[in-house]
């Protein structure tokens, strides 16, 4: 199986580069393809890690297990996107997360060793894995500060105005379900529902499935700025 070089420019690693490019890469590339369906496991916390994975269909799901038994959901990612890459070079590179298919999905694999031969030969897929690696960097600084926010409202509030900035829209479309939105805000799904129906209730937003409309940035930017008297009030 070859995977579809129209796909892989879609990769950070292949960013700039033409079909054509891409499939020349290939012809010379030591790399596999594998198949998962729904719940089906591609990385399991303490395994090695020695390759990098780029999926190619579907959606994966990557979850921290604590020593208590739960699970919070780290990140969702989609086509394009590359899995393991941050601990690879790792001196102890032990993968650090569980990552299972949310549904089919076909996932390429490179090799570290081939990994390292391709960053010899081509200083641009080099510069494209540091900037991964930098953009990744820059989404788990987001998330410390979304959940450093406080309690359950401003962290809403602030991933809402976030949202809303990088989708430059008052009416943005969450990027996954509203248990995922639950998980990646470390709280229950009735608890986000009742800070929804809050939201709403005082004029501030409005929302139907999995687009919600920003009635009042100015108040929710306030709210962000303001440290609220009644903060230990909040859920």
């Amino acid at each position: 199986m070859k995977p579809d070089p129209a796909v892989l420019q879609s990769c950070l690693l292949f960013r700039g580069k033409s079909v054509e490019e891409i499939e020349a890469l290939l012809q010379k590339m030591l790399y596999s393809i594998s198949s998962y369906q729904k719940n089906m496991l591609i990385f399991a916390e303490g395994d090695t890690a020695d390759r990098i994975g780029i999926i190619l269909s579907g959606r994966v799901e990557v979850q921290k297990t604590h020593p208590t038994g739960s699970s919070v959901t780290i990140a969702h990612l989609n086509v394009g996107q590359t899995i393991g890459e941050a601990v690879l070079f790792r001196r102890e590179n032990i993968v650090p997360a569980t990552a299972t298919a949310t549904g089919p999905c076909s996932i390429m694999f490179i090799g570290k060793q081939e990994l390292l031969r391709l960053f010899t030969t081509d200083t641009d897929m080099l510069t494209r894995f540091i900037e991964n690696l930098s953009e990744r960097l820059v989404l788990v600084n987001r998330k410390i500060e979304m959940l450093s926010a406080g309690p359950l409202r401003r962290r809403m509030i602030y991933f809402l105005l976030e949202q809303a900035m990088q989708q430059a829209s008052e009416v943005i479309s969450l990027p996954f379900s509203r248990k995922e939105w639950a998980e990646h805000l470390n709280t229950a799904r009735p608890s986000l529902s009742r800070e929804m129906g809050y939201l709403r209730d005082i004029g501030w937003i409005e929302f139907k499935g999995s687009r919600i409309s920003l009635l009042n940035r100015e108040a929710m930017n306030d709210y962000i700025r303001t440290d609220s008297a009644d903060s230990g009030k909040e859920k």
